[in-house]
């Protein structure tokens, strides 16, 4: 296939291919992360014993561009493989380099992964079947059940003044929150707060149901208002994925036959009322992005639409076939959407011209085509960033709105920007960025900080929150190119040696860190200690498995091709053959530290 029309000189990215690399990094912060915020179990089944909130906000500033640019990055390179090679040699080339590190990644890394995965949960089965063969509860604990199934608040008060934990598991899973829901105590309710107990601890039964779930299935409006007030949260799903406002639309009749079996006689009307209420009360507070006809919701679930009606292929497009190899999956769809658009461009000899691809213009079509994007994702109403999904079936929405990242980066390369116009502004991108859209995208998302009811109504809640998403990413990513071109446009062997290393270490690191996550969850260590502490570990093991098992095997050769062991010194024994030997290992060195580009 002949060559498309290249550049006059195609001159190395260093910037770039730094750029990737800490993308990829950043990937390891981020998953390190995870357990020190409190995310439900069915998103991340590790909780460590040191937990600090706090530790989200810098989650969702990684989460919120760090995909996006590491796409349109991809893009970028592709591009410039195609232009310099041809389209024979780029699909060789990212068979290579993206489908066959997938394919042997899934019958090694995804496994230890599964396995490291099934650690907690193998304790959280081993803590169910303690609690449900436990012969007895405390003295105290048995009589705070009693007095909550009685309604003796006096006797729920005394008992917790005495010191005796509201969060009091019961043998059979369920906890005191839980209890007060099953007896409609109110009362009990607001005392078990007033003590400290966890609104967000669910029950070990069969649902892994939260209060606030049981609340809103029966129609306690009082119950679920107290659970709100404590910080329940609304979007947090049971064990079959489900918030608490799909259960306040189930079956009615369903729920009232499950009360009377529990002794809890429930009128239908009075659940019916509590349960539009409730309905109201966390569509006030979190807005859907096609909220709930509270008219017809309670006779039609399936009109919530944030969680649809699984069919086969939404099963294919959602089950965890990937894991955190779900990019690659998503990379071999790009690059076989590209092969055909360089087809139709090749023949018809057409580019986007430079005006339309470099800022500000193109800001003009690529902040509304990506809104329309991300305004079809959102996992939960407070969801910042894009989705992930690790199908096998890519997501429209989610593959849609990586295209949009994709397929910019192969356009700005034939910009050629030599002058950096891109990011020429990159220090007031990532102010405005990281100081403006970031925290009020985040705000409009989640009211992570408390003010957005100052700003805006509920119901336009989600349409700033996806605007200022979308201001972030790409502030973020236009700042994040101008800043490496700023500060790596030279050639460095050290950012070579860890733009190389990166690939590796972002397909290895899952297993790897959660076990040692596991290890060291109870460990009364402080959190940014121990986040450090495990990232510090990882990387360090990770990059000795590089250098010693990977970087000169063939499964280097597959990620970053193939690399020559440098020349062992021998000391010279005659004299008189110095010189040509100076000169061999002159030849050889260079042979081996010549660099290529990583396209």
């Amino acid at each position: 296939m002949n060559l498309p029309d290249a550049a006059p000189t195609i001159e190395r990215r260093h910037d770039l291919d730094a750029l990737r690399a800490i993308a990829m990094l950043l990937g390891i912060l981020l998953h390190a992360i995870m357990p020190f915020i409190g995310l439900p179990e069915e998103f991340f089944p590790l909780q460590d014993s040191s937990q600090a909130p706090w530790l989200g906000l810098i989650l969702h500033a990684i989460h919120g561009f760090r995909m996006p640019l590491f796409f349109l990055i991809s893009g970028f390179f592709t591009a410039m493989l195609w232009r310099k090679r041809g389209l024979t040699a780029l699909l060789g080339h990212r068979f290579k380099r993206i489908f066959l590190p997938l394919s042997l990644g899934m019958v090694t890394i995804i496994p230890a992964t599964w396995m490291a995965y099934s650690l907690p949960l193998q304790d959280d089965q081993t803590e169910a079947a303690i609690y449900q063969t436990a012969p007895q509860l405390s003295p105290a604990a048995f009589k705070l059940y009693e007095a909550i199934s009685q309604h003796d608040t006096s006797t729920v008060q005394d008992v917790l003044k005495n010191g005796t934990s509201p969060n009091s598991r019961h043998p059979d899973g369920y906890t005191p929150l839980n209890a007060c829901t099953y007896a409609n105590n109110a009362a009990a309710t607001k005392l078990l707060l007033e003590a400290g107990a966890d609104p967000n601890l669910a029950s070990l039964s069969d649902d892994r149901n939260t209060p606030l779930h049981e609340a809103a299935f029966w129609g306690q409006v009082e119950i679920a208002d107290l659970l709100l007030q404590y910080g329940a949260k609304t979007s947090t799903p049971n064990i079959h994925g489900i918030p608490a406002a799909v259960l306040a639309t189930v079956d009615i009749d369903l729920a009232i036959g499950i009360a009377n079996s529990i002794g809890l006689y429930l009128e239908k009307k009075k659940v019916e009322e509590g349960r539009l209420r409730i309905l109201k009360m966390l569509n006030r507070i979190n807005p859907l992005t096609q909220p709930i006809n509270t008219l017809n919701a309670i006779t039609n679930v399936t009109e919530f639409q944030s969680f649809p009606k699984r069919d086969v292929i939404s099963e294919l497009m959602y089950a965890p076939v990937f894991h955190h190899l779900w990019f690659l999956w998503y990379l071999c769809w790009l690059i076989g959407a590209f092969a055909i658009w360089a087809l139709v461009t090749e023949n018809l000899n057409l580019r986007l011209p430079r005006w339309l691809v470099m800022p500000p213009v193109s800001f003009l079509w690529l902040l509304p085509l990506t809104y329309l994007f991300q305004n079809q994702m959102g996992t939960t109403p407070e969801s910042f960033g894009p989705d992930t999904a690790v199908g096998l079936i890519p997501v429209p929405a989610i593959l849609g709105y990586y295209c949009i990242f994709f397929f910019y980066g192969a356009w700005y390369f034939d910009c050629h920007d030599r002058e950096g116009k891109l990011g020429r502004f990159w220090l007031a991108s990532l102010l405005f960025g990281l100081l403006l859209a970031f925290p009020l995208g985040l705000e409009f998302s989640a009211g992570y900080f408390n003010f957005r009811r100052d700003l805006a109504e509920p119901q336009d809640y989600r349409f700033y929150s996806v605007l200022f998403q979308v201001a972030y990413v790409w502030l973020m990513t236009f700042g994040s190119i101008g800043l490496f071109r700023h500060c790596f446009s030279k050639q460095s062997k050290r950012m070579r040696y860890v733009s190389d290393s990166s690939y590796w270490l972002y397909l290895a690191h899952v297993p790897l860190l959660m076990t040692l996550q596991y290890f060291l969850a109870e460990l009364p260590i402080p959190a940014l200690l121990k986040l450090t502490g495990t990232v510090f570990i990882c990387t360090a093991i990770l990059l000795l498995s590089y250098e010693y098992c990977i970087r000169y095997t063939f499964v280097g050769t597959l990620l970053n091709g193939a690399k020559s062991r440098p020349p062992v010194a021998v000391a010279a024994v005659d004299l008189s053959g110095y010189k040509a030997s100076q000169s061999d290992n002159e030849n050889e060195s260079a042979g081996t530290t010549e660099v290529t580009q990583r396209d």
